[in-house]
């Protein structure tokens, strides 16, 4: 028996140091409001895009995200997946609005005039909640942080009837309204009213609104449905979705994935659409008026940069690419980093190294926060078996990630080239 202790105490003491090692996984900034509008201190969950320090000049949309607590945790990460690794949409910033246990949060959610569910002696107290999002959260987020002009509201269940009930009440306080599952049956259906009266008046500024519903039908959001249908209303662009595969609870996440496509549209342009049919110019004057319209200035994807660069090698118009970076630098400027990156890594294939590199050192000053840009010079510096110089900047960029808590992954990859070069070093 003391044999077999001794054993696992071994084996622990050898696995933890292991897994003290690895990076914190990035849930963003707990921060505490003291809230004047509700009289209360509430917190909020800030969760900014893992390229947020490297782009200093972007900006952001936001996503206002209800109950919080809830969802943050997945919609994170569905979101890390569609704006940071597959660039489907922009990065964004999130923000979950805690909440304080379930019977505050209901009452929260339930409209003026309503009773909370199973509560009927808890008053709805969703417009000063909307007071305190409105005039206290938003305030702080654009005074802290890089924002675009372009606020998205997003709850589900209750938290979607609180966004049917913001959209009636302030449809000018959020660019876009995303409303899933909402529980428009609550106190039998008395929000239809509400409804009504806005659909049929339509004299806000334009704004959208995203509804969705899993394998349900008694949510009431049918009837909502059909008195946008009837009325087609003008300055309310709405798009309705339902997921016959998914429940309730599960519909939420795949509902938001597929809006936020919607919302920005254009973001993402395949591979056959880039090669088929736009040129760098047609693909500069694309994202320009998309960013205008979208209010954000943001770098691109990164196969759209690849296919404006590619476009000039295959055409055998290299030549052009000077004046096309000028181009993108007064009209794309958030773009510029990442056009230099991927010209250096084109000019390193068909010219050499050497020109790559004097390339990224012409901006090296400028850019020397950004990790891909560090990471871009060192494996340049590695094509040139200069190890010393290869070693330094992977070391910058390692820093730097660790500093900006990047993702482990991130983390690994530079680990691993380090690792590599300064074995070879040895050998």
């Amino acid at each position: 028996m003391i044999k077999t202790l001794t054993l696992v105490f071994t084996l622990l003491f050898l696995i933890t140091p292991k897994l003290s090692f690895s990076a914190e996984l990035n849930t963003g900034e707990r921060v505490t409001i003291q809230s004047s509008v509700l009289k209360e201190e509430r917190e909020i969950q800030i969760l900014l895009p893992e390229s947020y320090s490297s782009h200093l000049a972007a900006t952001y949309p936001v996503i206002y995200l209800i109950d919080g607590d809830y969802t943050f945790h997945g919609m994170s990460g569905m979101l890390d997946f569609l704006a940071n690794k597959a660039q489907l949409i922009p990065d964004v910033i999130v923000v979950a609005i805690a909440d304080k246990g379930t019977e505050i949060y209901r009452q929260n959610m339930t409209p003026k005039g309503l009773t909370a569910p199973f509560k009927k002696e808890d008053a709805g107290k969703a417009e000063l909640f909307l007071s305190f999002l409105t005039e206290e959260v938003k305030p702080y987020i654009n005074s802290n942080y890089r924002v675009a002009d372009n606020a998205i509201l997003v709850g589900h269940s209750m938290g979607g009837l609180f966004v049917l009930n913001a959209l009636f009440e302030a449809p000018n306080a959020f660019d876009h309204f995303v409303s899933m599952s909402p529980s428009v049956w609550l106190n039998d259906y008395a929000i239809m009213a509400k409804a009504k009266s806005f659909i049929e008046k339509d004299d806000h500024k334009p704004t959208s609104l995203y509804l969705s519903l899993g394998d349900e039908n008694r949510q009431g959001v049918y009837g909502v449905l059909q008195l946008l249908d009837e009325a087609e209303p003008k300055n309310t662009h709405w798009q309705f979705s339902q997921y016959p595969n998914e429940n309730h609870n599960s519909v939420g996440l795949i509902a938001l994935r597929d809006n936020l496509k919607a919302i920005f549209k254009g973001w993402f342009i395949t591979d056959k659409e880039l090669s088929q049919s736009m040129s760098p110019e047609q693909l500069l004057q694309h994202y320009k008026a998309l960013s205008l319209s979208l209010n954000l200035n943001q770098s691109i994807p990164t196969p759209s940069i690849k296919s404006a660069i590619r476009y000039f090698y295959r055409q055998e118009k290299a030549s052009e690419i000077p004046a096309f970076m000028a181009k993108i630098k007064k009209e794309l400027p958030a773009s510029e980093q990442g056009f230099i990156i991927m010209q250096s890594s084109y000019v390193g294939h068909y010219d050499s190294p050497e020109s790559a590199l004097k390339i990224l050192q012409l901006s090296e000053e400028r850019f020397n926060h950004s990790v891909e840009y560090l990471k871009s010079i060192a494996s340049t510096y590695e094509q040139l078996d200069n190890t010393i110089l290869a070693i330094n900047y992977y070391e910058k960029a390692l820093k730097l990630a660790q500093l900006y808590n990047s993702n482990q992954w991130q983390i690994n990859i530079i680990e691993a080239k380090l690792l590599k070069i300064r074995a070879k070093n040895k050998s």
